[in-house]
């Protein structure tokens, strides 16, 4: 504990922060390329809440005023871990050629399906998002930030924010495609084919539509 911060000051800090603590620390877990740092950049972010606690306005928004510590602390670890974003420039073309893509039209078309086949492969792509893609998609889809609040956090314009949503998706959607592609789950042709679990006989599809 800074030394700066009185007890009862501390106290109630810690009471705000021990309500959101689990979705604190789970977005950490999700936003840093290497999980093992966690703890170490869990904790130095709430020590560095703790200290800059003066700044907090009472009767605003605490829950994204951490998550903007959060962030940025994780920033830093991931700039440590050398992971770089690509430049925002070339999200345009790679999601038009991604459109293009044969099955990509059945993954949209039918998501709940085609995610329920997926399993540890949804993790695997999340992980190669860049820190910026990771926390925009978490803030929106997880944590149920409006556009606004989550350009307030990440300090980024709302359009930016937005292009960060649409990049990561179909990010996502492009490694989550390839990995169906090659595991049978979705065809060249446009529709998905269901998973069989093995030893069960599959039924010709001789004479279907």
């Amino acid at each position: 504990m800074s030394a700066a911060v009185s007890r009862e000051v501390a106290h109630e800090f810690m009471a705000l922060v021990e309500r959101y603590r689990d979705e604190f620390y789970r977005y950490v877990v999700r936003t840093l390329w290497d999980s093992n740092q966690a703890e170490d950049v869990f904790q130095s972010a709430v020590l560095a809440a703790l200290e800059n606690y003066h700044r907090f306005t009472p009767g605003t928004n605490f829950r994204a005023w951490v998550y903007r510590i959060i962030t940025n602390k994780c920033y830093v670890a991931n700039r440590e871990t050398g992971r770089a974003m690509a430049p925002l420039e070339t999200a345009e073309a790679g999601m038009v050629a991604l459109q293009e893509r044969p099955g990509y039209a059945d993954v949209l078309k039918d998501p709940g399906e085609f995610l329920e086949q997926c399993g540890d492969e949804i993790v695997h792509a999340f992980r190669r998002l860049s820190t910026a893609e990771r926390a925009c998609i978490l803030l929106r889809s997880v944590e149920r930030f409006s556009y606004q609040e989550i350009a307030e956090i990440l300090e980024m314009p709302v359009g930016t924010v937005m292009t960060h949503l649409s990049r990561g998706r179909a990010k996502l959607r492009q490694e989550l495609l390839e990995y169906a592609v090659e595991a049978g789950v979705v065809r060249t042709l446009p529709r998905v084919v269901p998973r069989h679990a093995p030893g069960t006989p599959q039924q010709s599809e001789r004479g279907t539509m």
